[in-house]
């Protein structure tokens, strides 16, 4: 793919440069090329400027004896020239320069190869391209690089209540924030999305049909809603009746119970419940991980203990994930939970940085207790 547009990808194969960077021994400085040689005796010493090169000149040339070029910054050497005096140090009047200081050989020359030799291996295959990256394979005149793909996804909401954003709501009716979260989610993570489809009906059909579809033309699936074991939660059935094979469906964690993970051949299938903050909680859990393999990233979450900044009331046998803001402190991070946390109460997940893990049993977690925290986006935090 094109080099802009590989950023944030895996490199597919070892690239080597085809060339030295420099391929010329060039000028470090705006200043006075010299032959140390000419520069006999006692200083100061005073002699003729031959010409001017400038950056970008193509025409080779020869240093006279007992000469010296005037050069700029990044300009090619004249040949015969092993020093450079910086322009402030040379006093130039009258097509001469007076020099009262001996450098010495090499000084502001950039060798040929400098930066980069020709057959350097600069990646392998399954780094990770990052933004200054780019910059070094444009240096060796790349204009594409061979990476993994990114997956292709589909992203599909589902239930005869939902409305796009924008639209009037009627009776009964809200609107979609499942698309817009997981976009975002993705887009934040440089994970493009291509399709996002809605299903505003509780028939199978239209539900089979628009998962068919997609399943044919991406690599990643996630849908929302439809996964329970209400009347109209039909995707179990369709994964069994498309051939998919599950990985696992519904997970002993609150919330996101009815979580489902299949294998459709040539695309993966991620189902989380319909819930906002099930979404929300499914994408960091699963969504992420499994985008990132898919992409030939290596995904290791970030844990880390910190010590809860108020009471967490957790009840029930499953594993309870609850959202907190997270705070550097000279002890420690610090947890502070997320408020009146609920599946379905989106805004309790304002502002979380982290999510903590705490064991099932209803009860009160005290303030002041550690407790395990993933950290959703560590480098950021505050």
């Amino acid at each position: 793919m094109p080099l802009t547009s590989a950023i944030g990808s895996i490199v597919g194969e070892d690239i080597r440069s085809p060339i030295n960077v420099p391929q010329f021994p060039r000028s470090a400085m705006d200043g006075i090329a010299v032959r140390t040689a000419d520069l006999k005796g006692d200083g100061p010493w005073c002699l003729p400027i031959q010409t001017v090169i400038e950056a970008g000149n193509t025409t080779p040339h020869s240093l006279l004896d007992q000469h010296v070029v005037k050069i700029m910054t990044g300009a090619p050497l004249a040949e015969g020239a092993d020093a450079v005096i910086k322009i402030e140090d040379v006093i130039v009047q009258d097509n001469k320069a007076v020099i009262s200081q001996l450098p010495a050989p090499g000084s502001f020359i950039r060798p040929m190869g400098n930066d980069i030799t020709s057959g350097q291996v600069l990646f392998r295959r399954g780094d990770l391209l990052r933004p200054g990256d780019i910059g070094i394979l444009a240096s060796i005149g790349l204009q594409q690089v061979m990476v993994t793909p990114r997956p292709r996804i589909a992203l599909v909401s589902t239930g005869s209540e939902i409305v796009e954003p924008g639209a009037q709501l009627q009776y009964g009716q809200i609107y979609d924030s499942n698309i817009p979260t997981l976009y975002s989610l993705l887009s934040y993570d440089r994970f493009p999305v291509q399709t996002q489809e809605r299903v505003r009906s509780n028939d199978l059909e239209p539900l089979r049909e628009t998962l068919k579809r997609c399943l044919e033309h991406h690599d990643l699936v996630i849908t929302t809603g439809a996964v329970s074991m209400g009347d109209y939660d039909f995707i179990p059935d369709i994964v069994t009746a498309l051939g998919g094979k599950l990985l696992f469906y519904k997970v002993a964690v609150k919330p996101g119970k009815p979580t489902l993970i299949a294998d459709m051949g040539q695309c993966w299938l991620v189902s989380l419940p319909g819930n906002p903050v099930s979404v929300l909680v499914g994408y960091f859990l699963y969504v992420r991980r499994v985008v990132s393999r898919l992409s030939g990233l290596p995904f290791e979450p970030v844990r880390s203990h910190a010590t809860l900044a108020g009471d967490v009331r957790v009840s029930g046998n499953r594993f309870n994930i609850v959202g907190a803001r997270l705070e550097k402190t000279v002890k420690g991070l610090v947890a502070h939970p997320s408020p009146r946390q609920e599946s379905g109460r989106l805004s309790s997940a304002r502002s979380i940085d982290g999510l903590m893990m705490i064991e099932g049993g209803t009860r009160t977690v005290k303030k002041g207790t550690q407790v395990l925290v993933e950290l959703l986006n560590h480098e950021r935090l505050p």
